[in-house]
């Protein structure tokens, strides 16, 4: 992929040479989702100047897709919710009719109102997404919104309702042979799984992705391994549970996936909890509570309070020695 964001950067210098308006449309698009998959922030400026190219030549294809780019691109939260949902809004409002765009660009607004807490506005949008794509008989499109649907469930505290949709895409996933889809979602099934308590399951979940992951996908290596980190620490294996959660947070580091990083501080807190490393899990929890409150999650954030609630009153009933 970084062979492939060179090519794009200087073929842009061939195409700003010659002024093809058109052109660099295209070359952002195309450096905007290469920086995208590479987790790097300057992902959203390629979108916004492809817009702009887009725009100004009338390659509406590539406008529609750009504009769907940069609204997925506020997804793992590289500005404040709030901000992110005003210029989806906007993008919408800007291909309002055209019924292609709406499907595309409704599908990533669905999450960042779920992040902004507007979870009627999440659902309805998801809905009408959904919709959308099964009267164009988009089947793999209509997949696809299985991630956000779980996100969104997994936001209002529903780990029950996440299960079932990311069950849903991976099901599907499973019978059109899209490995790489299905691997990303048996990560997040895995933490639906460990949240409802059915340890085997989730355990079970982390091995089927980490088989089919491959090494560059940072953001399911990243999520199965928080997950069994958590399941290592409930069986006391704590140096290893450590270990996987270091791994994770190298991986998402040097990324902007802000989202990813604050789940990994959760989910250290909690192996630090149960190895009895109160003041640890309590400064991880408060690190990822200045995440969410700085990028305005509010229904992350409220998790986030209610550990450390938690973790506050079970210290106080913790016997004195």
């Amino acid at each position: 992929m970084a062979e492939a964001l060179e090519e794009c950067q200087a073929a842009t210098g061939v195409l700003e040479s010659e002024g093809d308006l058109a052109g660099l449309a295209e070359g952002g698009l195309m450096a905007g989702r290469v920086q995208g998959w590479l987790g790097d922030p300057a992902a959203t400026d390629s979108f916004e100047r492809a817009i702009t190219y887009a725009r100004q030549s009338g390659n509406h294809r590539a406008r529609i897709q750009a504009s769907f780019g940069l609204i997925a691109s506020f997804t793992p939260l590289s500005i404040p919710a709030d901000a992110a949902v005003a210029r989806a809004e906007q993008l919408l409002h800007d291909l309002r009719g055209e019924e292609q765009a709406e499907a595309h660009l409704l599908l990533p607004l669905s999450l960042l109102y779920a992040y902004a807490g507007r979870f009627a506005e999440a659902r309805a949008a998801l809905a009408r997404c959904r919709s959308l794509l099964t009267a164009a008989g988009a089947r793999l499109a209509l997949a696809r919104t299985a991630d956000a649907a779980g996100h969104i469930e997994l936001a209002a505290g529903d780990p029950a309702a996440a299960e079932r949709c990311w069950r849903e895409g991976y099901e599907a996933f499973s019978a059109m042979g899209a490995r790489g889809y299905r691997s990303t979602l048996a990560s997040l099934l895995a933490e639906a799984l460990y949240l409802q308590e059915r340890l085997d399951e989730a355990q079970q979940m982390t091995e089927t992705a980490e088989t089919l992951s491959t090494p560059d996908d940072f953001e399911t290596q990243a999520w199965w391994r928080a997950t069994r980190a958590k399941l290592l620490a409930r069986h006391r294996q704590f140096p290893a549970a450590r270990q996987l959660i270091t791994e994770a947070e190298a991986l998402i580091l040097p990324t902007c996936f802000t989202r990813l990083k604050a789940h990994l501080l959760v989910a250290k807190a909690e192996v630090n909890q149960l190895a009895g490393d109160r003041d640890q899990a309590q400064d991880s929890l408060h690190a990822a509570l200045r995440i969410y409150e700085d990028h305005h999650v509010v229904p992350l954030a409220g998790q986030v309070k209610a550990a450390l609630t938690s973790l506050a009153a079970h210290e106080r009933r913790r016997p004195r020695r």
